[in-house]
């Protein structure tokens, strides 16, 4: 069983604007001329119906004043698909995060998506740690199971023109571990999309509220580095993600499949990296994390 944990539906616009960055799309591996016509849900299910992929968590994000609109727009577009789920996104300067936490945990939502050098703030700022404590007082007191996934480009100011203040770099990721045991966090791409490998390993170590998924990692690290993250990890925090629509299935699968028996895991290890650790994470209980 396969979940993709890690997919966007872009517009073509977007995904027009990305490509046209040659340098960055050659240094990530993106196959941008592939993702023009990844354009939707319908192509999406296409996709994930050929290579037998069951599930699909889809990510959004919003700045503070469409943040609720987004939502809204994701969840509707998970409703109308049978293998599509939603997480939802929130933003430190949106006035009624609370209100939306609440709205989302009713909706049956635990995911939550941010990007915060897209979105534009900073991980250390004092309403981005009121955020997070908002989070977490709603895990502990109010029966939430919200978890958080981070997009971690560590050159994204580089190519988006955005401030570098407002990258998710693995020193703060790691601190935001480390300070809200309560949350459990996701770090897509391998905790650090171009960051140096020793700062991954130095500032991300395996801890209980903390996972990766391996989303463009796999392009990025070299294969003994991917590898040995997935042997500091081990199976029970890693997830399968694409990074769809920047990556397709057939190839992604087996090219994951194949690093992960070089990490010696084993079948059931395997689904748990491929499925039930996100199906865990999100509430599906026809994949749970098998026991081994």
């Amino acid at each position: 069983m396969i979940i993709d944990s890690h997919v966007h539906i872009f517009s073509s616009q977007i995904i027009t604007n990305v490509s046209a960055k040659a340098e960055m799309v050659k240094l990530l591996g993106l196959q941008a001329d592939q993702a023009r016509e990844r354009i939707g849900a319908d192509a999406l299910e296409a996709e994930c119906r050929a290579a037998g992929v069951k599930a699909c968590l889809t990510l959004p994000t919003a700045k503070a004043r469409d943040v609720e609109k987004i939502n809204r727009i994701s969840q509707r577009t998970a409703q109308e698909k049978d293998f599509l789920y939603s997480a939802g996104t929130l933003h430190p300067d949106y006035p009624h995060n609370r209100e939306e936490l609440f709205r989302l945990k009713s909706e049956g939502i635990r995911g939550i998506k941010l990007c915060s050098f897209s979105q534009g703030f900073a991980l250390n700022a004092l309403k981005t740690r009121q955020l997070f404590d908002m989070i977490q007082d709603l895990n502990v007191n109010q029966g939430g199971r919200f978890f958080v996934i981070l997009d971690t480009f560590y050159k994204a100011d580089l190519y988006f023109g955005t401030v570098p203040q407002h990258n998710t770099t693995p020193s703060a990721l790691g601190r935001l571990v480390q300070n809200y045991p309560k949350i459990n966090f996701i770090a897509a791409h391998m905790g650090g999309l171009t960051a140096r490998f020793e700062d991954i390993c130095r500032h991300l170590p395996k801890a209980e509220n903390f996972y990766m998924d391996t989303s463009n990692a796999a392009h990025t690290l070299e294969e003994k580095e991917f590898v040995r993250l997935l042997e500091l990890h081990g199976p029970e925090h890693i997830l399968f993600g694409t990074d769809w629509p920047w990556f397709g299935y057939a190839q992604e699968i087996e090219l994951i499949d194949r690093l992960l028996a070089y990490a010696g895991f084993n079948d059931e290890e395997k689904h748990r990296v491929f499925c039930g650790n996100i199906s865990d994470l999100i509430g599906i209980e026809e994949y749970p994390a098998q026991d081994f």
